[in-house]
């Protein structure tokens, strides 16, 4: 459960964020708009009357006109810095009475650039500029203070929203453990009754078993005490199957890890299912890579290897191939296992590390498959910091392995 209480605090980190982050984004947007809106009126202004804004309330009036906003205070046109840029004759005639932060030069220069681009409103650095319909008059209207107002309010902003999603993440990092209790204890229970369950059908299974050889040696062998025999080996097999899951999946973190040679464990189980593939009139093809060391637990990866290729056995088809493929990368070892098959295209194959999932039940008592052995290759799998996929093709179907190679080595302390 230490990873789904790891997932509760990332989810609600990432929500938190995303929540925050989009208000802020939204805030800024419209402060922006707002800002620049209020920038235009001002410059709408200007240019009715000739370069110069009226008394306070002739102002207000007209920015209402021109969908503005004005703070009640008669001083306001006098704070307000602006300049004007004039094409009357041939030289331009610049008026910066009412700003000092710009000279002659520097305002044709930044008219110039404002009538050369293609809109007639917009931002000159923190310059508000609006171009006259006849191309005759250039207004700059200095936009600093409330831009920068806006930065600081912001930045004011942002810092809260950092500190609030750092208390509501510790705080659900401190209450992920009542969080996840039920789901731990349900878990919990689950777990206990599969091993139950299974301890419980072992003692019953041992005695039909040792039943039906009694009934034999005194019969003979016969249909039906073959049946009874072959369907206690089943169940006996799903038992232990169930068990081997179960007891994976109570594992949190991989113990006993130890430099595996890999590629001797892939040969060695490839060599065992020749026989079986001879018997299909099927060919195995091996390309696996020399000497390839791996971190993790031998006894697991044994399986994995056993799981798929045995898998790739019992459904490869007729005078069909196997191949097995081993490949060392820079973070991941590359394990694939293919077999040619006919494969139903309406079929969802991201559901065979079901448990008990068979695309094709038909195929179950031709092959006694139960559904459990990619579960377990799958938890094997995860266990080693890898990722497995089942990719189907027209040619067959292909399982995709990488198991980190990042793995340290260490040992179960024993006391």
């Amino acid at each position: 459960m230490k990873k789904l209480r790891i997932k509760i605090v990332l989810g609600v980190l990432l929500s938190a964020t995303a929540v925050f982050g989009m208000t802020i984004f939204v805030f800024w947007i419209s402060s922006v708009i707002s800002i620049s809106k209020n920038a235009d009126a001002f410059t709408a202004v200007i240019e009715k009357n000739n370069g110069n804004l009226p008394l306070f309330t002739q102002l207000r009036k007209e920015l209402e006109k021109e969908g503005g906003r004005y703070a009640n205070d008669a001083e306001a046109p006098y704070r307000a810095r602006y300049f004007t840029v004039t094409y009357n004759g041939a030289e331009p005639i610049v008026d910066t009475e009412h700003i000092a932060a710009v000279d002659e030069e520097t305002a044709i220069v930044m008219a110039v650039s404002a009538a050369t681009r293609t809109s007639n409103v917009g931002y000159y650095d923190n310059y508000r500029y609006r171009v006259s319909e006849n191309k005759k008059m250039v207004i700059f209207l200095d936009n600093s203070d409330e831009l920068n107002s806006m930065e600081s309010l912001l930045l004011i902003i942002s810092l809260i929203a950092l500190a609030f999603i750092i208390m509501i993440t510790l705080v659900f990092a401190f209450l992920s453990g009542k969080i996840v209790q039920p789901f731990a204890e349900n878990a919990r229970m689950q777990k206990q009754f599969v091993t139950d369950a299974s301890h419980e059908l072992k003692t019953p299974l041992a005695i039909i078993s040792a039943n039906a050889e009694v009934l034999g040696y005194k019969y003979g062998e016969n249909e039906w005490i073959n049946n009874i025999t072959a369907q206690v080996t089943r169940v006996s097999d799903l038992v232990n199957e169930l068990l081997t899951l179960n007891r994976l999946e109570e594992i949190d973190e991989q113990t006993d890890i130890e430099p595996v040679p890999f590629s001797r464990v892939v040969e060695s189980i490839a060599v065992t299912f020749e026989e079986v593939l001879l018997g299909k009139h099927a060919v195995l093809r091996r390309d696996i890579q020399p000497d390839v060391v791996l971190n993790g637990n031998r006894a697991q990866l044994e399986r994995l290897v056993s799981v798929l290729t045995e898998n790739a056995s019992k459904y490869v088809s007729e005078n069909g191939e196997v191949a097995i493929t081993l490949k060392k990368g820079v973070r991941y070892t590359n394990l694939t296992v293919f077999n040619t098959c006919d494969l139903d295209t309406t079929e969802d194959y991201r559901h065979l590390f079901d448990r008990f999932y068979r695309p094709d039940s038909s195929r179950t008592s031709k092959t006694g498959g139960h559904g459990i052995g990619l579960s377990i290759a799958k938890r094997i799998v995860t266990l080693h910091n890898g990722t497995i996929e089942a990719l189907p093709s027209e040619q067959g179907m292909t399982f995709s392995v990488k198991l980190s190679n990042r793995l340290k080595a260490k040992k179960t302390k024993r006391r």
